[in-house]
């Protein structure tokens, strides 16, 4: 068995031990993190052990105070709440809303008190950050999930990074597995974003499109592809359907035409289809930068991988690359509004077959709410809810109307390990355990499936999430939640064709790689959609805004609050390196006040904040701004 545990803190998997001192962590030889590093963020996991903020005993809701209350006190006040709504208004007046950071075992116990109580609606956050890459792979090839294991990349000859910057955001993975296949001379790196980064002095090329035109490029670049016939014949007509209809619909993309909309040359798309074609294999790194624009870029990777038979094969496929620990087990454990344990559809019959086996009730049918759109049906189709380790009191909504949405609920529980904005409004609050205090399994960006092995107790009266939805499931639902987080695993392998297999092995069964033989679809394979594309609109005198994530990365820290603009941008504007300047919506309604960084790491017309001055931005929806 594999030393130390996983580190909690993102979804590359890297194993780690508490050090001596209890305050910073110390490496311990995994598969993700192979010579034993970690990075900075890990180095300080255990800091959370001693923290005198931590919640460590249950809250009730007392005369508009929350106070101390026994264990048995505070289950029966949360279930009496949860059930109280049920009775009144009906399963779907519930909500579960659950967090990336909670293992595999607590994930699926929480979507199964969801639907043995009668409702779909239970939802982890995590999810949406990388829905429409998700959504394209669960459409296209099967699962939501990387097709490749992070090891095989060693066999890659072009690694396309695409809206991700995994030197900062992945940095034990990078360091691993990309940038050793680089620096050996086996592989290339070309990086496709609008803003130069860490990753970008590891690339070979970088093509920076106008923020939002990321799919305009990459499908000029496959009807490149097509036009010169560097297509995997074999591969298009045993494994994927629909690829004539496509042909004929990328044969309207004029790769010079598409190339000027998007701000780069024709060149560039030459550059990247050659790379492409010359490559035996190629792996595709995506990140959230890949989103929002309706799944057209995560599409266009997907043809591009398609088209040339990138798929199915050791070093070659898609990269998901999700950014919290376990992100990619939560969605597979099933915590999701319409997904079943194992990526089951809702209406798999076997699927339904062996839960109603397992709980004594079959799930819904109907799909349910996600929590985005949860949030604001909260005091009126919503009304009582459960949350483990999450807070959408911050929200990209409105500060008041996300206040005044909690506040309106007939019933809040909340499992949590700090105060926050969302328990600031519950009617139960219960102290749960930290990754590095408690048992189960999480699963990594590559789907490695590894356990935990707690390394300190929790504090006070800090119970871990399975302990506490196990004492909430038996008094709403009955014996069907008792047993340990062990029980729960081995259920979990019986409900589900992905998960059982050895510890520290991937999912399904110890396949490194995905589709080797067939996709995860209907008939088996790949299927082709009609490219679409609809171009941003940045008003006259506005500038396409970039948020940096609060992981950090192109030399923004929390705190920062330069706004990254341009050298011919601030000519224009008449602003100077470290001017002070208003950064607005396009209609005004959010300010926030920021220092020029005045710089040529940006493509002219775009600008960049971190995600913490953005906020307010943000908040207000922009994806354009002005400059005063």
């Amino acid at each position: 068995m594999a030393e130390g545990t996983v580190c909690p803190l993102c979804a590359v998997g890297c194993r780690l031990d508490v050090g001596d001192d209890g305050d910073r962590a110390v490496g311990r030889t995994g598969p993700a993190n192979p010579d034993g590093s970690l990075c900075a963020k890990g180095i300080r996991a255990p800091r959370v052990l001693d923290d005198p903020d931590r919640l460590t005993t249950p809250l009730v809701r007392e005369d508009g105070d929350l106070v101390p209350a026994s264990w048995e006190r505070a289950l029966d006040r949360a279930a009496d709440g949860l059930q109280g709504v049920r009775a009144e208004y009906g399963a779907d007046a519930l909500a579960f809303l659950g967090a990336p950071h909670c293992t595999n075992e607590e994930n699926y116990r929480l979507q199964k008190l969801a639907r043995a109580l009668g409702t779909n609606n239970v939802d982890n956050r995590a999810r949406a950050c990388h829905e429409e890459a998700a959504g394209a792979l669960i459409e296209r090839f099967g699962y939501p999930a990387t097709t490749f294991a992070a090891d095989d990349l060693d066999d890659t000859d072009l690694l396309l990074a695409v809206g991700a910057n995994p030197a900062v955001q992945q940095p034990v993975f990078f360091d691993s597995f990309v940038r050793p296949a680089v620096n050996r001379g086996d592989a290339t790196l070309v990086q496709v974003d609008p803003r130069e980064n860490e990753t970008t002095r590891l690339a070979s090329h970088h093509v920076a499109p106008r923020p939002g035109s990321d799919a305009r490029f990459l499908q000029a670049v496959c009807a490149r592809l097509v036009e010169r016939g560097d297509v995997d014949r074999d591969f298009l007509d045993e494994r994927t359907t629909g690829y004539e209809a496509y042909a004929d619909a990328v044969a309207d993309i004029d790769p010079v035409s598409a190339a000027a909309e998007t701000g780069v040359s024709a060149d560039a798309v030459d550059a990247v289809a050659d790379a492409v074609a010359d490559a035996d294999r190629v792996a595709v790194l995506a990140a959230t930068g890949v989103e929002n624009d309706g799944g057209a870029t995560p599409n266009a990777l997907l043809d591009l991988l398609a088209l040339t038979g990138n798929v199915g094969r050791p070093g070659t496929g898609f990269g998901l690359l999700r950014g919290l620990n376990n992100e990619q087990g939560a969605t597979d454990a099933g915590c999701r509004p319409d997904g079943l344990p194992g990526h089951a559809p809702l209406d798999d019959e076997s699927a339904r077959a062996r839960l109603a086996d397992a709980w004594g009730v079959a799930p819904p049918r109907e799909p349910g709410l996600t929590e985005k759109e949860a949030l604001p049906a909260f005091g009126e189709d919503v009304r009582g809810v459960l949350v483990v380790g999450e807070n959408p009191g911050v929200s990209k909504r409105d500060e008041a109307e996300v206040a005044e949405r909690l506040a309106s609920l007939d019933t809040l529980v909340v499992l949590d390990v700090f105060e926050s904005e969302t328990t600031a409004h519950a009617d139960v609050v219960l102290p749960a355990a930290v990754g590095l205090e408690k048992p189960g399994t999480v699963t990594s960006l590559d789907r490695r499936v590894q356990r935990l092995s707690p390394r300190a107790d929790p504090p006070g009266d800090a119970r871990s999430d399975h302990a506490i939805l196990g004492g909430l499931g038996r008094r709403l639902a009955g014996d069907a939640f008792a047993g340990d987080v062990e029980d729960t695993a081995r259920e979990l392998a019986a409900v589900s064709d992905l998960h059982g297999g050895p510890d520290g092995e991937r999912w399904p069964q110890g396949e490194d790689t995905l589709y080797t033989e067939s996709f995860a679809t209907a008939d088996g394979r790949a299927r082709f959609v009609e490219p679409s594309f609809e171009a941003s609109r940045i008003p006259e005198g506005a500038f396409a805004l970039v948020v940096a994530s609060r992981a950090g990365g192109f030399g923004m820290e929390a705190g920062d609050d330069r706004l990254r603009l341009n050298t011919e941008d601030a000519a224009e504007l008449g602003v100077a390196d470290g001017d002070r300047v208003a950064v607005s919506t396009v209609d005004g309604d959010a300010t926030v006040d920021a220092v020029a960084h005045v710089t040529d790491g940006i493509r002219a017309g775009t600008v960049a904040l971190h995600a913490d001055a953005a906020d307010p931005l943000v908040r207000a929806g922009a994806t354009a701004v002005r400059i005063d």
